[in-house]
């Protein structure tokens, strides 16, 4: 029910990015389709007791209130309130001028004041206190005054009671609407103030630890290359030259996967999400020819368990950053002492997400250190070369993804990473 009143007020392909300001045109909606459907109600009881002066009134209202949803339809979200308001402010004055108060057809004053502050935002405010101004004076004007647009009307006590019963039951829900968005929209944002600092705080946390832990591991490759150059330029002898020379080769590399790291990170946290179609089996064989040359992968057998042709819908760049520091890790923590050193990936989809299952046989993670390794610079393995950011990256690129990541791990027997993806 709510999918075909959200269709018939914005349309089946029409999208609002604002959460906030959908909830306020889908309200402005269902107020144009109850004045509809109240319109009807009271034209065919007016019919049916033989009035037949109110018709054109009733007739004026539904060409008015369709325009309404034609403009909600179409985007001109703002121009469409000014057409209901100032629409169901006199349509209510017409009816509430020329009955008895008791009728309780002034009662509909009150769900159109507080429909206004509802669907207008903050910037709107004026517009929206112009709109209130507008049902007070009409309201007074009704209650106070004599004049009447349209016959007065006499009702007896029967009609009198179905009249006001079916004003007071328009009423209620239709105000109750109102200030319900605005609690939601209220208890939204304080929500999102929330996320907001918290984000925030952690933000800080990271930015102070990225900051110290970053300036040391910029540092120390750079000065110990230093300090091999200066041992280089005292020795005159090839071989020794030579080793000097392949250890400042390994500093550099150290440095340059940290920058790369460094640069993951930025990367994940600035770019917004592309989604497209992505072959699974081909992204995988990429990242392994990349890898395969590495030190330690010449001995590991990498095998990919699903079909070449499998297909999924996420941020490519991401998932490269994900898989390479995945599959990296398990080649720089892989076993010496076993002979089938093995790494497997394999998938599982469903038409809502994907799972993605890396499994290796290498040196495994102690269930100590297996709830802090996502940690920003946290490095289990007392002999780790890495920079600490790689499974932290990894983490917090899932998550952009709104996706999750489980690890189950056994010393001496390897580990499985579960990463579980939304379609996007």
């Amino acid at each position: 029910m709510k999918k075909i009143i959200r269709d018939l007020i914005i349309g089946k392909n029409s999208y609002i990015e604002s959460w906030a300001e959908y909830r306020q045109v889908i309200l402005s909606g269902q107020f144009a389709l109850i004045a509809i459907l109240l319109c009807a109600m009271y034209l065919a009881i007016d019919l049916s007791w033989g009035i037949f002066t109110t018709t054109p009134v009733y007739l004026f209202t539904f060409g008015f209130l369709w325009i309404t949803l034609y403009l909600h339809r179409k985007g001109d979200h703002c121009v469409a309130n000014y057409f209901l308001f100032p629409t169901l402010n006199f349509v209510v004055y017409l009816f509430a001028s020329s009955e008895s108060p008791d009728t309780g057809a002034s009662l509909l004053f009150i769900p159109v004041a507080l429909g206004a502050f509802a669907v207008f935002n903050f910037k709107q405010r004026i517009i929206a206190l112009n709109f209130a101004g507008l049902t007070y004076i009409l309201f007074i004007a009704a209650y106070m005054g004599d004049f009447s647009i349209l016959p007065k009307r006499v009702y007896n006590e029967d009609e009198l009671l179905v009249n006001f019963l079916i004003n007071f039951g328009i009423a209620l829900p239709s105000s109750i609407l109102a200030i319900y968005l605005l609690i939601s929209l209220n208890h939204h944002n304080a929500t999102q103030l929330l996320n907001s600092n918290k984000l925030l705080t952690k933000s800080n946390e990271e930015l102070d630890r990225f900051v110290y832990s970053t300036s040391h591991d910029l540092r120390a490759p750079l000065a110990s290359v230093l300090g091999l150059i200066t041992l280089s330029e005292r020795t005159a002898d090839s071989e020794e030259i030579k080793r000097y020379l392949g250890m400042m080769k390994s500093r550099v590399n150290s440095l340059d996967a940290f920058i790369k790291d460094i640069t993951d990170y930025s990367r994940n946290n600035r770019l917004h999400i592309n989604s497209t179609r992505v072959n699974l089996h081909q992204l995988a064989t990429e990242i392994w020819e990349s890898l395969r040359y590495t030190l330690g992968a010449e001995d590991i057998t990498f095998t990919i368990n699903f079909p070449e042709d499998l297909e999924v819908k996420t941020d490519i760049t991401r998932l490269q950053t994900i898989l390479s520091n995945l599959i990296s890790n398990a080649i720089r923590y892989h076993d010496n002492r076993k002979e089938n050193k093995f790494i497997q990936l394999s998938c599982q989809q469903t038409e809502q997400s994907f799972s993605l299952h890396i499994e290796d046989n290498g040196q495994g993670i102690d269930p100590q250190y297996q709830k802090r390794i996502f940690d920003m610079f946290f490095r289990a393995n007392e002999n780790s070369q890495g920079s600490g950011l790689g499974l932290y990256i990894v983490k917090e690129t899932i998550t952009k993804l709104s996706g999750t990541i489980q690890l189950q791990s056994v010393p001496r027997m390897g580990s499985t990473f579960t990463l579980k993806f939304p379609v996007q």
